[in-house]
């Protein structure tokens, strides 16, 4: 998932508690209240897709789900508790800090992703909405089985800390490796229009070099 340029893009989170500063917090509101247009101090699920499809790149039905998710009362609405959380969760993501954010609102996360609230999270929800962190790919799979000791094919609350931080880490050793590979492609771009430049230069050197005896020749007679 990406963050479109918005209201978040302006906003971090508190490095040490990962929560949006009380000046956040505010605007926030003020935003939130921009939304809900009945004034009902809540979202319905349209007021909320034209949210998250301005600010994020999540396609109709993950935004949905995403709805589905944070409604954990089944009211139909999402109240501004909720959609502060939504706004940690992706300003943590913009900010590449949904380590920290995860480590610190662990137990929030896991109840989360827990759809049936069963205190577990399995394979089939954590594929359902697994994405809103970034969650997916066959190396996430991978790493879901090897965190899932007791082997039930479901992650209790203390494997599913280990199991998001591994995760995490792995996304971004991926992420470093994108960023190596786009500098050694400028690298080598960089080197082939100097290689060119410099054949370009040799190439004009030698067509002068021809046309000043020439012309000098001319002179003379």
């Amino acid at each position: 998932m990406k963050i479109k340029a918005g209201i978040l893009q302006c906003m971090h989170l508190d490095k040490t508690y990962s929560m949006l500063s009380g000046k956040n917090v505010n605007i926030l509101l003020e935003y939130f209240k921009l939304l809900d247009v009945h004034n009902e101090m809540s979202l319905n699920d349209i007021q909320f897709y034209n949210f998250l499809h301005a600010v994020t790149d999540l396609s109709k039905a993950h935004i949905y789900n995403v709805f589905d998710m944070l409604d954990v009362d089944g009211s139909g609405r999402i109240d501004f508790d909720e959609f502060y959380l939504l706004a940690c969760i992706l300003i943590s993501l913009k900010d590449k800090e949904e380590k920290q954010f995860i480590y610190r609102h662990s137990r929030t996360v896991f109840e989360l992703l827990d759809e049936d609230r069963s205190q577990s999270i399995s394979a089939e929800e954590f594929s359902a909405f697994g994405f809103l962190f970034n969650f997916q790919g066959a190396a996430v799979s991978q790493i879901f089985k090897d965190f899932d000791i007791s082997g039930d094919e479901e992650l209790d609350y203390k494997e599913f800390k280990m199991f998001a931080m591994a995760c995490i880490d792995r996304q971004n050793e991926i992420d470093r490796e994108k960023r190596e590979k786009l500098e050694r492609r400028r690298r080598q771009t960089e080197e082939r229009a100097r290689r060119k430049l410099a054949r370009l230069e040799r190439g004009d050197r030698g067509v002068l070099g021809g046309v000043i005896p020439s012309c000098y020749s001319c002179a003379l007679q």
